[in-house]
């Protein structure tokens, strides 16, 4: 992670972390903290501009969905409005294509996420 810096990659991690502690119900913070800890270790030795510069972009947007999400919760009970379910994430696009390696990844998160709503 050196284009970005060890402290930066750090910083985004702690972020994230943090954004899931403030935000996240428990059953999906313990998911999401494990999933951003393999991601960041996997990560940690990448040397290639272009993939560390995805990666951070990918996890910049992730934190402020997160963030943002939390905010319109925050605002509609502010607001007196009964309490709502906070919908984190978002659906890809039909268009997107997927490697076979990310869809391995996508089916490993749904199985993992199946087992933590039980």
């Amino acid at each position: 992670m050196a284009t970005r810096g060890r402290g930066a990659a750090l910083s985004l991690y702690r972020a994230i972390l943090r954004a899931h502690k403030d935000n996240l119900p428990a059953e999906m913070r313990s998911l999401g903290d494990a999933y951003v800890k393999s991601e960041f270790k996997l990560h940690k030795t990448v040397e290639k501009t272009v993939q560390l510069d995805a990666f951070f972009t990918a996890w910049e947007e992730y934190l402020n969905q997160v963030q943002q999400t939390a905010r319109i919760k925050e605002s509609s009970l502010s607001l007196g409005e009964k309490e709502i379910t906070a919908s984190f994430g978002q659906h890809l696009s039909p268009d997107i294509e997927l490697s076979e390696e990310q869809e391995m990844q996508l089916e490993k998160l749904k199985e993992e996420a199946s087992k933590a709503g039980r």
